[in-house]
């Protein structure tokens, strides 16, 4: 139900989302990946968390706290939907920064679990035609968690490897802002 991105096995990417493979495959490749977690689908019953899935998440939180008690976490979204072919859903369902205690994460969790039902995400996908193309009901976005170890940036920014409105993948956009990152989001 809970797995770290060193752990993350390649039969399990699928079910962790476009993020949450992401950063797993960089962090086994070596790249500098703030440490973090996946919550994978399985450990939700609906939107709320099952009590064997959040003691797992509390053990995986006090051992990322003995290296950093101060810390602060990064609760984002990762929905097996996102980044495929047919749409983006960049920026669609929601990340909760700078939590610190465990009911505050577990908030987070719950805020960014329910983002899947938010209108945002369904006018977007039906904008996209993304419901019908993969035969779905409206609300059946499944989404895993990530967490992550929160870092303090001086400056943040997006930057789409394929242009955004032509799909041209010659040309990148990007844009950033000072700080975090949340007002250009």
């Amino acid at each position: 139900m809970i797995r770290s991105f060193k752990e993350l096995a390649k039969e399990q990417e699928p079910l962790a989302g476009g993020k949450g493979r992401t950063l797993a495959r960089l962090y086994q490749a070596g790249y500098r990946v703030p440490d973090g977690f996946i919550i994978l689908p399985a450990a939700f019953v609906g939107d709320e968390l099952t009590s064997e899935a959040w003691a797992q998440v509390q053990a995986r939180l006090a051992r990322m706290r003995r290296d950093d008690k101060d810390g602060s976490f990064a609760v984002r979204s990762s929905a097996v939907s996102e980044d495929s072919a047919l749409a983006s859903f960049a920026g669609e369902f929601e990340t909760v920064l700078d939590v610190r205690t465990d009911e505050d994460i577990r908030q987070a969790i719950y805020t960014v679990r329910r983002s899947r039902h938010s209108a945002r995400v369904q006018a977007y996908s039906q904008a996209m035609a993304f419901i019908a193309a993969q035969g779905l009901e409206e609300t059946e976005h499944e989404i895993a968690i990530v967490i992550q170890r929160l870092i303090r940036a001086d400056f943040s920014g997006v930057l789409f490897t394929a242009d955004p409105v032509t799909g041209d993948l010659m040309q990148m956009t990007g844009n950033f802002v000072q700080g975090s990152g949340e007002a250009l989001v």
